[in-house]
């Protein structure tokens, strides 16, 4: 049976499809909202629609997860690995941005079609490309000039006052402060929003808050618990949001296609976990000059593994790093052993719990043409536990600003009209799935299936 045997389509295509993204939303917080009366434009869009839990990238965080929706592809195919990445001539990191992405994008796809496009605030969309539409990037867009395309669009949003994005840094610390921002940005966003949907024709619109993120990184536990004083503040802005939500579904009407989603889903975090210090402890990571100030005092002739944000782990093999010392083959099969072993094996001492929960392999996650960049393990840790590339950490756990962490399993995924999945869908299906719904060929490279 095909995939497609296996759901009931309600029409064969439409005209326009319109998404919109909540990033960091997990699926049970949907739900949660929704029967509490706080989301009632989105428990009406429920009703007609089917809304389910779907599965993110690894790592989930937001660049490589938003990069498997635009794309349809995993990162060894469109080469987005994570917010940072390792210089192929050295042991120094970059931050990746949208020149490195090499897979075709939904616009790109659409622009060779003749169709249009308007994406806002989409992460790791900067700079801004050309394309058949519009484009404003998202997290992390330094500079308005280059965020936006066309550039006759600046001068626009410079008047609306618009904002790339909420000032989250040390939110916990400045409260009041971080709201009002945060209710100023949406407001912004929202004007952006309804702009674009009225003055710019589009056959696809893709509409992203981030600002949900933010909040829930600083203030998860303030959603959690009712006694907080912050959380009716949190659920006043996703009123806020759902309000919004009904205004640019109003707008949208005709024959568009109405997709919602969230990149990852989001949990409570009890610590950070730093797997360089365990590295080093075990002498497997080697450091030229201690306390490191960066990975650039790796000493590469020593060391066997190191590991980036957030949970990625790199051999440094011979003939991949610049200065590898760990033979392919053998030697590094029983290391790529060892090590997940072991990283099983740390607990929490003061309550004897694991903070991992699963060791994958590069070559179960990843199939393509950058898989010599791929890391070698990738880990991903178990509930309450948020794992860290810190290099100078000396301690295996420790406590975070933050009270809530990105999950895998509980990424959110809605689409009005449509019946009920037999199987959980991967953000990557999503990208097939608004070419299908809009009657185009899907790409054969493209690693996720059409949902309809």
């Amino acid at each position: 049976m095909s995939i497609l045997d296996l759901f009931k389509k309600k029409k064969e295509a439409y005209d326009r499809a319109a998404v919109i993204g909540l990033d960091g939303v997990p699926y049970r917080m949907i739900r949660s909202l929704t029967a509490q009366g706080v989301m009632p434009v989105m428990a009406k869009l429920l009703e007609d629609g089917y809304a389910c839990k779907m599965d993110s990238s690894m790592p989930p965080v937001s660049s490589v997860a938003w990069t498997s929706f635009m794309t349809g592809t995993n990162p060894a195919k469109h080469n987005i690995f994570g917010f940072m990445d390792r210089r192929r001539e050295s042991y120094g990191i970059y931050f990746p941005n949208a020149t490195q992405i090499r897979s075709p994008t939904l616009w790109d796809i659409l622009t060779d079609a003749g169709k249009k496009t308007v994406a806002v605030n989409i992460p790791q969309t900067y700079p801004a490309r050309e394309t058949n539409g519009v484009i404003i990037s998202g997290f992390v867009a330094l500079d308005l000039e280059k965020a936006v395309y066309p550039h006759k669009l600046v001068e626009a949003l410079r008047k609306m006052d618009y904002r790339i994005d909420v000032d989250y840094q040390n939110a916990d610390e400045r409260k009041e402060e971080f709201f009002k921002d945060l209710f100023f940005t949406l407001k912004k966003r929202r004007d952006t929003f309804l702009y674009l949907l009225e003055k710019i024709p589009w056959d696809l619109f893709i509409g992203v808050f981030t600002g949900t993120d933010r909040l829930q990184h600083y203030f998860w536990d303030d959603y959690e618990n009712t006694d907080s004083p912050w959380n009716q503040t949190v659920l006043d802005y996703y009123r806020a949001i759902d309000t919004i939500i009904g205004e640019m579904t109003d707008k949208m009407g005709g024959d568009t296609a109405l997709l919602m989603l969230s990149d990852h889903g989001f949990a409570h975090l009890e610590k950070e976990v730093f797997i360089n210090s365990w590295l080093k402890q075990q002498g497997y990571l080697q450091i030229k000059n201690d306390p490191p100030k960066s990975f650039e005092d790796i000493d590469p002739e020593k060391t066997k593994a190191f590991a980036l944000d957030p949970s990625r782990i790199y051999i440094n093999v011979k003939g991949i790093m610049p200065c590898g010392i760990v033979n392919q083959g053998l030697e590094y099969d029983q290391l790529i052993k060892t090590l997940g072993e072991g990283i099983l094996a740390l607990c929490d001492e003061e309550t004897g719990r694991p903070v991992v929960s699963r060791v994958f392999r590069k070559d179960e996650l990843y199939k393509g043409p950058f898989m010599d960049k791929a890391p070698d393990l990738v880990l991903l840790g178990a509930p309450g536990y948020d794992l860290k590339g810190a290099i100078s950490k000396t301690a295996l756990l420790g406590p975070s600003k933050f009270t809530g962490m990105h999950t895998y399993h509980d990424a959110f995924f809605y689409m009005k009209g449509l019946a009920p999945l037999k199987v959980k869908p991967n953000i990557q299906d999503l990208a097939p799935t608004i070419l299908q719904l809009l009657g185009m060929p899907v790409p054969p490279d493209m690693d996720g299936r059409p949902l309809v």
